[in-house]
Order: structure tokens, then sequence, then C-alpha cells
């Protein structure tokens, strides 16, 4: 195709010659510039969602201590007065999680260029700066957006808490590398997921028992532990569809990653959300089937006898509470928390209340905008299910409806709801899909 071998040239041109013409008047159009301009020409402008890189902080300066791995690229630095014992449990962390998110395909760090004396990832034992993942700025050699990282972690941490949380910082300054456009939120989520995965225990801190305290949380936005508490979100969802272990969470991360080539900020989508919901799809199931599933098995956290391992990994200490009690029929309970994004509600009804009543009917009327779930769960005297029977989403008409039959052996009714919103949330912006609703729970006229 002759035309456009010759539209090609005629771009050459114009760029040699916007260079001369540049050149001669003292503003030099350099690389980038021709780049951009070749750009600017050849590519559709993005009009997508931005979010801004991560803003690069100082390397702690008072870490004037050092300990190198002979195994891997890895280092820790440390304050003056930390152990050299407390040096080395940190830096046999880092070692032990390299070791086992290699065996799990997970990418090394991009090279920070030396600024911590070599090319190692840098783990800082440090007070200048609060515990966390850091950026020292994007790399712009990569494909892909990519930003050089370090972790710092509290010199004050205990020994016994070590291991996790040298974890914990560097999956988080991992994750930052790998895609430095992903929410923090969800890059506290998937640190904690990991440090579950590789040590035993969900991130530093530990949020899941708070999680669940407060169950009308969203998973991640708003989730407890500034998002750490939506890593048994990520726990449900690779147990339900992985083909190895920690595939899903590893390919989904890699399905986010993405290149932003012009203007300010960062691509953000597609966001973690996004390839959740497609790779989810592409499995044959629904995401909003999986939050409904999720939802009715965190009741049985510290309950009877869980069957599911999501559950049965959890303590007793993370109960989800129960947010009423139904003590008459008929009766009409208004809720008393709203219900984030994915947040849910347990309410409960003992045999005493319904006495000889073989049918119940529940109607829940939830606040317009977003979609519901309703789910009811028969339970017996050791709190097992016996049977369960789930309305249909609820779409514009925000209310849903459920013929109970009883089963002899039933001795607790729980109803679960759930807020499905009305689309993906946006782990980058404040929830607004927050809304309450009444269920009402009355005899059959049968």
């Amino acid at each position: 195709m002759p035309w456009v071998k010759s539209n090609l040239v005629c771009v050459a041109v114009v760029i040699v010659l916007q260079t001369q013409i540049a050149q001669a008047q003292g503003d030099l159009l350099d690389a980038d510039g021709i780049a951009d301009a070749i750009v600017s020409m050849t590519s559709r402008v993005w009009t997508g969602p931005r979010t801004p890189a991560p803003v690069p902080a100082a390397r702690p300066g008072s870490a004037s201590q050092s300990m190198g791995s002979p195994y891997a690229l890895l280092r820790v630095h440390a304050d003056p007065g930390v152990s050299r014992g407390s040096m080395r449990i940190a830096l046999s962390a880092l070692e032990q999680a390299r070791s086992r998110l290699d065996a799990m395909g997970w990418p090394w760090p991009i090279s920070d260029g030396d600024l911590g004396g070599g090319p190692d990832l840098d783990l800082y034992l440090s007070s200048a700066l609060p515990p966390d993942g850091y950026s020292d700025g994007m790399a712009i050699w990569s494909y892909f957006d990519r930003a050089s990282t370090f972790a710092v972690v509290s010199p004050a941490t205990p020994d016994g808490k070590l291991e996790a949380c040298a974890t914990a910082a560097y999956a988080e300054a991992l994750l930052m590398s790998i895609d430095p456009g992903e929410a923090r939120t969800w890059r506290r989520a998937t640190a904690a997921w990991m440090t579950w995965e590789l040590t035993g225990r969900f991130g530093c801190e530990d949020a899941l028992p708070r999680q669940q305290a407060e169950p009308y949380r969203s998973w991640v936005a708003g989730a407890a532990g500034d998002g750490a508490g939506g890593a048994l979100l990520l726990s449900y969802l690779s147990a339900r569809h992985d083909a190895v272990p920690g595939q899903f969470v590893r390919d989904v991360w890699g399905l986010a990653s993405q290149r932003t080539w012009e203007g300010v900020g960062l691509r953000a989508d597609p966001d973690l959300w996004s390839a959740i919901e497609t790779a989810v799809d592409r499995s044959g199931d629904r995401l909003v089937d999986n939050i409904e599933e999720l939802a009715v098995l965190r009741w049985f956290v510290g309950r009877g006898d869980p069957a599911d391992a999501v559950v049965a990994f959890l303590e007793r200490d993370a109960m989800v509470p129960i947010s009423r009690e139904m003590k008459r029929l008929p009766t009409r309970v208004i809720a008393s928390q709203p219900l984030s994004t994915f947040g849910s509600a347990y309410l409960i009804m003992d045999a005493g209340t319904w006495g000889d009543e073989r049918r119940l009917r529940a109607w829940l009327r939830g606040e317009y905008g977003v979609r519901w779930s309703f789910v009811a769960l028969q339970l017996d005297d050791r709190g097992h299910e016996i049977r369960r029977i789930a309305a249909p989403h609820s779409d514009t008409t925000p209310r849903a409806y459920l013929p109970i039959e009883l089963d002899d052996a039933t001795q607790t009714l729980l109803f679960v709801v759930t807020n499905l919103a009305n689309g993906l949330p946006d782990a980058d912006e404040a929830d607004v899909s927050e809304r309450a609703f009444e269920l009402i729970v009355d005899r059959s006229d049968d």
C-alpha cells in the first residue's frame, strides 16, 4: 500500500524539519518530544479515568545498619539500636517470601537503580517513615507502568510479629512496583492475602476480625485496616477459582497492568475490580453470585462446623454479629446501619417465635439506586444449614420476596441482606452506594 508508506515518510520528514527548526531556535525537541509527536498523530487520545502516580518518597537516611541476603537480591537496613537478631528475622522473612512467590509465579520488583546501595529490594526497619511500601518514582524504561519501590517496617515491631510485618511490607512494595496505578486499598488487601498464604497471618495488623465485626463495610475501599480486611474476599475468590494455588489473584493483577503513553497521571482502567469481574465471567460464574455466597459463608465463622476451607481458617473472634433478633410475628425491622457496597447484615428468628407455623413470608424493601441480595437459611440446633432460598437479585425496583417452607428440624431462621451496588465499585473513589433497608416477616395466608 504505497500511500501508507508515503504518509509515514511525510510524518518523518515533518518531525525532522520540526527538530531542525527547534534546534535553530534554541528550543530542542528531544527524543521524548519526538515520541509524543508520533503518539499524538497515530494514537487515539485516552479518555478513560486516570489516577496519580505514587508520590516518590525519600529513603530513610537514619538507617545506618545493613544486612544483605546471600541468596537473593534482598537487603535489610535498620536504624541505630535495632538488634542484628531482628534484622536477621526480617531478612529471613524476605528470603522465604521471595522463594515462595517465585514458585507461585509472581514477578520480581523492578530494579531501583542502586538507590539502596545496590540492585537489591530494600526493606528499612526505621521510624523515619510510617510502615508501608513506597515509591522512588516511575520507571520510564519499562513497557508497562512500573515503579521503583522500597518497604518500611517499624523498628518497634516485636520479633514475634516481624516475619508477618516484613512479608506484608515486601508484598506492598512488590505490588506497587507491578502496578503503581492500582489503589492503595487493593495493595493492602492483596498484601494481607499474600502474607496469609506465606506465613499464616493476615498481614501485620490482622484486620480480618474487625472486617468481620463490621460486616456493613465494603470489601476494599472501605475495608478495615485501610483495605487489608479485603483479604477475606481474595481468599474466597482464590479458593473458588484457582487452578493452582494463588493463580487467580496473580493473574488478575497481571490483567490489570497497563501502559500510560500520554497525558498526566496513570491510566486507571482496567482496575482490579474490572479484572476480577472479567476473570470470573470467563469461568462461567458471576461476581455478584460470588459476593452473595461469601456473605452467607461469613456467618459460619466460629459457628457450628464449617465445611468450607475459607471459613475454617478463621478464629472464633472473627464472628459476624447479629444485626437484629426478631421476636414476634409479624415483625418489621429497619436497618440501624446502612450497608456499603457489598456489605451485609444478618438478622435471625428463633423457632419459638413462629411456633406451630409451617410457612412464613419475608419481604425486603431497600433504598433505591442499588441492587439487593436477599437470602434465607434454615439452621438446625447445632447451627448447621438445612435449607436455603435466595430471591432473584433486585433490579430497578429494590424489593424482594421469599416464601419460606419451614423444616421440622429448623431451630433458627437466618436472613442475609447484601448491598450489590449498581455496577462495579471504584477503589479510588468514595463509596456513593451506601443504602439502608427494611425487612418484614409475617405468617403465610395459607
